[in-house]
């Protein structure tokens, strides 16, 4: 299992996705695995990491890593995933 750290979330181009900002911490990620959110201490949202990119600009090493989430099929669960404000937290993907 490989590990991804969040330091920020944010909407991205069309609306309908979410880019995780952080740092790959353990294992590797890529395209097609499933990242899990937690939303309270017994549910989570499992969801395929659509894009893994890189954000060679940053200057923060702790935000170069970015995953992509699609949420077209489940805009309510972009909303419930926005809400969260992930930052700072520690999310299991597979």
């Amino acid at each position: 299992m490989s590990k991804f750290h969040v330091k920020k979330t944010s909407l991205g181009e069309n609306d309908k996705s979410l880019i995780l900002k952080g740092k790959i911490t353990e294992g590797a990620i890529d395209k097609g695995m499933t990242i899990e959110i937690p939303i309270t201490a017994a549910a989570t949202v499992s969801m395929k990491i659509h894009d893994v990119v890189h954000f060679d600009h940053q200057h923060d090493e702790d935000k170069r890593d970015g995953l992509v989430l699609d949420f077209t099929d489940d805009p309510d669960a972009l909303d419930i995933v926005l809400d969260l404000n992930i930052a700072d937290e520690d999310l299991s993907v597979k």
